[in-house]
């Protein structure tokens, strides 16, 4: 009896773990996730999971703890590139976004989470977002936080 309500009790556990939604404070132009893993291990992670991704690597440098991704078209009209920063067992992503909207371009605009407003900056964040979760939970991250400029 006491194994079924221990497995009850790790489900609902499971699920409640699973289903939270991590809320995006207004302004966030920064994601930073924290590993087990050795910094150069992170890099190397990381820059397997972006190109698996469709990413492919512009620049790498295991030695300072960085890598930068090509734009990518992420479906939505706005193409992303990533820029990630390892350091301390944390890796910090930010990016920069391209797109065409109502006729105006928009080249190498910051990526930034601009809370209920539309736009090439949060649409962007928004999408790096996504590759950062599933990134995260394929390197061991124990934690997800939006930095604020």
């Amino acid at each position: 009896m006491k194994r079924y309500l221990y497995t009850f009790i790790f489900l609902v556990l499971a699920v409640t773990a699973y289903s939270q939604k991590i809320d995006i404070p207004k302004g966030a132009n920064r994601i930073e996730i924290t590993s087990s893993l050795s910094d150069s291990a992170l890099v190397d992670m990381i820059a397997f999971r972006l190109e698996s991704s469709g990413f492919f690597i512009e620049q790498l440098d295991k030695n300072k703890g960085f890598a930068i991704t090509e734009y990518k078209n992420m479906g939505n009209e706005i193409a992303i590139r990533i820029f990630v920063r390892v350091e301390g067992n944390k890796a910090v992503f930010n990016g920069q976004g391209n797109a065409e909207m109502l006729g105006y371009q928009y080249r190498n605009t910051p990526l930034l989470f601009k809370g209920s407003t539309g736009g090439i900056e949060k649409g962007g964040f928004l999408a790096m977002d996504g590759v950062v979760r599933k990134l995260a939970k394929t390197v061991g991250a124990s934690n997800i936080a939006y930095l604020l400029p």
